[in-house]
């Protein structure tokens, strides 16, 4: 019943060498295999370094917030430590004008006291600027009680310098007293916070 083409067909079929097929299959499935796992691989490795340069960058956004955090309060310390000296150059009441060598000494110490409210200035602006809301706050008012003690030393040398005396004393008396309390009230309010803000990454 079978046609002459069918067992022609079936004949060709069983005398076919399927070897190079299959071989030929087997390559492929191998080099799919192949370039799967490598595939997978190259994921693996890029996501390890990603997540190593995220844990890195953490890091050092950590050591920047820390170390701005210690540059404005040491800034602050660094000009509070004017008090004394500028105190020592200002006498009051006043009586008679400074000398040539006392006003040259004031304004030695002028020029520090502007050179030290830059540096604060600079290294706080950062912290208020950046930091969350309490260390913020903080920096302000460190930037502000620094303000006010500039502010009532120049008025206070000219007042020394011309031997006038027309500075309220009261003013620099109450912007020194600031300066001496407001630190250790402010860090002790805002430690904890301080400290969470330099371990966030």
């Amino acid at each position: 019943m079978y046609s002459t083409w069918t067992i022609l067909a079936a004949e060709k079929a069983a005398s076919f060498d399927w070897t190079p097929a299959w071989a030929l299959g087997g390559v492929i499935v191998t080099g799919l295999f192949g370039l799967a796992v490598q595939w997978h691989q190259r994921r693996a490795a890029k996501e390890q370094a990603e997540a190593q340069a995220s844990r890195e960058l953490s890091k050092w956004h950590r050591e920047l917030r820390r170390t701005s955090y210690v540059d404005c309060v040491v800034a602050y310390e660094t000009f509070r430590d004017m008090v004394e000296p500028l105190g020592n150059a200002l006498p009051w009441p006043v009586s008679a004008p400074l000398n040539d060598e006392e006003a040259a000494e004031l304004d030695t110490l002028l020029v520090t006291l502007d050179e030290r409210y830059a540096d604060l200035f600079q290294k706080c602006q950062i912290v208020r600027l950046e930091g969350p809301a309490a260390i913020a706050h903080t920096a302000q008012g460190l930037i502000l009680s620094a303000a006010d003690f500039r502010h009532a030393t120049k008025g206070r040398a000219t007042a020394t310098r011309t031997g006038t005396g027309s500075a309220e004393v009261s003013t620099w008396n109450s912007s020194t007293e600031d300066m001496r309390s407001r630190i250790s009230i402010e860090l002790d309010r805002v430690i904890p916070a301080g400290q969470a803000w330099c371990r966030s990454g």
